[in-house]
C-alpha cells in the first residue's frame, strides 16, 4: 500500500474513532507518525484529502457491486441485485459507512459551502439505465421519470444503509426485501 492510500485509510479510521468534528490533518500525521508536511505533500488541501476518502469508499463499493449485481435475467432482477449489493455493502462496512456519511454531511469549504453538494449525478446513471431498459426494451416498467425514480432509489438506499451501519436495523435481510418490494410496486407495469 502506497503512502497516499495509507493517509486516506488513516483519515477514515480517525473519523470512525473520533467523529468528523474531532478530525484534523495533524491527527492524521500523528496516527501515521509522520510530519504534517508529508500529508500536505500528497494532499495539498484538506478538501482534497476528504474527497479522496469518499472516492475510495465509492470505488470499493462499486467493486463490491460489480461482483454482486446480476444483469443476465431482467431489469427487475438487476434492480433487485443493485439494491441488495448496496445494502449488504453497508452491512459489511458499517464503521466506514458511518465515517463517510459523516464526511459528506459535515465537510465545508473555506467559505462555508458544503464540500459534497450533490452536483455529481453520475451515481444515478446505472439506475437510469436499468429503468430505460425496463421501459423501452422489456416494456415491464410503467411510464415514470427515470431520473426521479433513480433519485428515490438512491435516497432510500442511502437512508437504509446508514440505519444498517448504525445497527438501527437488526434484520438486514428483511430490510433488503422490503426495499426491493417498495420499488417493485413503484415501477412494474400493472
Amino acid at each position: 500500500m502506497g503512502k497516499k492510500e495509507q493517509i486516506v485509510d488513516a483519515v477514515v479510521e480517525l473519523i470512525m474513532e473520533l467523529g468528523f468534528a474531532n478530525f484534523s490533518v495533524g491527527k492524521v500525521a500523528n496516527k501515521l507518525n509522520v510530519s504534517k508536511g508529508v500529508i500536505t505533500y500528497h494532499f495539498p488541501t484538506k478538501d482534497l484529502l476528504l474527497q479522496s476518502a469518499v472516492a475510495n469508499y465509492y470505488e470499493e463499493a462499486a467493486m463490491y457491486m460489480e461482483q454482486h449485481i446480476r444483469v443476465d435475467k431482467n431489469s427487475m432482477d438487476t434492480l433487485n441485485s443493485y439494491i441488495e449489493s448496496c445494502l449488504y455493502f453497508a452491512r459489511k462496512k458499517k464503521k466506514e459507512t458511518i465515517a463517510i456519511v459523516d464526511i459528506i454531511l459535515n465537510s465545508r469549504t473555506e467559505d462555508g459551502k458544503a464540500l459534497f453538494n450533490g452536483e455529481d449525478d453520475s451515481i444515478y446513471q446505472p439506475l437510469i439505465e436499468i429503468f430505460k431498459y425496463g421501459q423501452e426494451i422489456e416494456k415491464s416498467y410503467r411510464d415514470f421519470s427515470r431520473e426521479i425514480m433513480a433519485r428515490c432509489v438512491r435516497s432510500i438506499i442511502d437512508s437504509v444503509s446508514l440505519a444498517i451501519a448504525k445497527d438501527e436495523i437488526k434484520d438486514v435481510d428483511e430490510a433488503v426485501e422490503e426495499v426491493k418490494s417498495i420499488f417493485e410496486s413503484a415501477t412494474v407495469l400493472r
